[in-house]
């Protein structure tokens, strides 16, 4: 399985074949094209805290939905806080997407509401879509390495399976672009969170070069989906590495604070 890139009206996103496959959802990760934000958060920006302005956050959704085939005025998002606790997002918070109203502080948002788009952020750290064709509950997941050390997405299966009763073998899950182990370097702090949370396992992912290390992020977020139940070829793993591609992609350690970010959103498509 493999993603396949879109340009629509200048708008380029990526959908992942496998979910499209299995049907009944829209979804899609944004790249930083296509938009209307001006530089430094140039063009297709979703990040309001770096100072772009309302409505040009507000035409980037609209513009985004339009290409993609969903009503952005209905989307959610979470204040992002790098820990494990999953959201079940309700009809009544449609639209509650700009960061001073969101519902709450979560890293991870559940619904089986037809039409309620779940978003989640990014600039270099993991997003994960998660769907179930059988109970046609959906999820999206932001796992920064702290996220990633504490499992939040495998806390979103469990929750799929608590609130929905979705079984994890019969779900798909996408992870989009974020920055790869060829760019991820870090301290030891990171390493030992992953050995913390993850388990000695989590050796097959990180790589020592003298006092540095290289953490596979991605790869950590599969193998606890994995370890989760889900079925190996039902997950799919985007290649791209988000601070490889900074024409592409919005990367905070290649950009620092002064730049966008992107989404990952992913909805069922029955009507309202």
């Amino acid at each position: 399985m493999s993603f396949t890139e879109h340009q629509v009206n200048g708008i380029l996103y990526h959908t992942a074949d496998g979910l499209s496959a299995a049907g009944g959802v829209c979804h899609a990760f944004s790249t930083r094209r296509g938009g209307v934000s001006r530089a430094p958060m140039d063009s297709l920006n979703f990040f309001g805290s770096t100072g772009d302005t309302r409505e040009n956050l507000l035409e980037n959704y609209r513009r985004l939905g339009a290409a993609v085939g969903f009503d952005a005025a209905r989307a959610v998002g979470c204040r992002q806080v790098h820990g494990k606790r999953v959201y079940v997002a309700r009809a009544e918070d449609a639209g509650r997407i700009l960061s001073a109203d969101r519902p709450c502080e979560a890293d991870a948002l559940i619904t089986d509401v037809p039409g309620l788009p779940l978003v989640v952020f990014s600039a270099d750290c993991c997003t994960i879509l998660l769907s179930d064709p059988v109970t046609r509950c959906v999820g999206a997941v932001h796992a920064g390495w702290r996220g990633t050390a504490l499992g939040v997405v495998s806390e979103a299966v469990r929750a799929m399976g608590e609130v929905y009763g979705a079984r994890a073998g019969d779900l798909h899950a996408a992870l989009g672009p974020s920055i790869g182990p060829c760019c991820f370097e870090t301290d030891a702090d990171v390493p030992e969170a992953m050995y913390a949370g993850f388990g000695a396992e989590a050796a097959r992912f990180i790589t020592r070069t003298g006092n540095k290390y290289h953490v596979d992020n991605k790869g950590i977020n599969r193998a606890w989906l994995l370890r989760a139940g889900l079925l190996p070829d039902r997950i799919e793993v985007h290649p791209d590495c988000s601070m490889c591609r900074p024409d592409r992609y919005w990367s905070h350690r290649a950009m620092g604070q002064r730049r966008g970010g992107q989404i990952a959103v992913i909805l069922r498509e029955d009507a309202p």
